[in-house]
């Protein structure tokens, strides 16, 4: 059921998202409310996907690769359509939208892991972490592009090219507020999975902290977006500052969501987990 699920939550990623962009080409508010609604579906759809995937493994799906970048692109379009209900910002849905679709197709392409099941991963603290992080990433991805599009609609403006691409684009007071209503939460949610995971790693390994790379990584990227929110909001790094840190931080957390699950041994690397076989909270 989540394997049909999944593929239908794929085509209508794919058809919102094309629907999305002829909004941005064509300006339409029709298309703008039909691809909504269809991204809108797609998202309801994942969620049921998700849902099912942890019924049949009888574990939280987020314990491989595959199984991540599915979460991810999840939290990344929630993010999207839950921010969007408040600063409606309409060029959203026509950037995220591709880039769910190419994370969930990476996630079609790589190889089936079978969930562990261990009392280890149905813990209600690992589902805390797990959701929490993932939420919190996709709210900081959403941070992301945000900065990049203030950066764009920035660099349009200092150069005086009022082409189409600037009228497409929201205005930098909008995007600045889209940034940090983003981080503000991504940032909350991730101390929270950091907070839980080191409660779950006590109770689990019998030590709250044991410099995995994960965990090094995990704590630079939340100091990193600790930063961010102190210049935002303590010293008034707004706008274009801003942004470009929004960006460097962002790529960290790429390295710590991608790099230190494949590239670096630990037990949260995406090829140890099976390691916590042995392991009871």
């Amino acid at each position: 059921m989540s394997t049909t699920l999944h593929w239908i939550t794929l085509a209508a990623y794919v058809l919102g998202s094309l629907i999305s962009l002829g909004f941005l080409v064509r300006q339409r508010q029709g298309l703008y409310r039909m691809g909504l609604a269809l991204l809108w579906l797609g998202f309801g759809l994942h969620t049921l996907a998700l849902a099912a995937a942890w019924v049949e493994g009888g574990v939280l799906p987020a314990t491989s690769l595959r199984q991540s970048l599915d979460v991810f692109s999840w939290a990344l379009m929630g993010a999207v359509l839950v921010v969007n209900l408040r600063l409606e910002v309409k060029i959203l849905g026509a950037l995220a939208g591709p880039i769910c679709v190419l994370l969930m197709l990476a996630a079609s392409v790589l190889p089936v892991v079978p969930s562990v099941k261990t009392a280890a991963f149905k813990s209600a603290w690992i589902i805390v972490h797990v959701i929490s992080i993932m939420a919190g990433y996709g709210l900081l991805a959403l941070t992301f592009l945000g900065g990049v599009l203030y950066l764009t609609q920035d660099r349009a403006l200092r150069a005086k090219k009022m082409g189409p691409v600037f009228r497409r684009l929201p205005s930098l007071g909008r995007l600045d507020s889209l940034n940090q209503a983003s981080l503000l939460a991504g940032f909350l949610l991730m101390t929270i999975g950091l907070i839980s995971g080191a409660v779950y790693a006590q109770m689990a390994l019998g030590s709250y902290w044991r410099w995995d790379p994960k965990e090094v990584w995990a704590l630079i990227t939340w100091l990193l977006y600790a930063a961010l929110l102190h210049t935002r909001l303590v010293q008034g790094w707004r706008g274009r500052r801003g942004a470009w840190f929004s960006v460097a931080a962002f790529a960290v957390l790429v390295i710590t969501f991608l790099g230190a699950g494949l590239l670096m041994p630990g037990y949260h690397s995406f090829s140890s987990m099976s390691g916590f076989g042995g392991l009871r909270p």
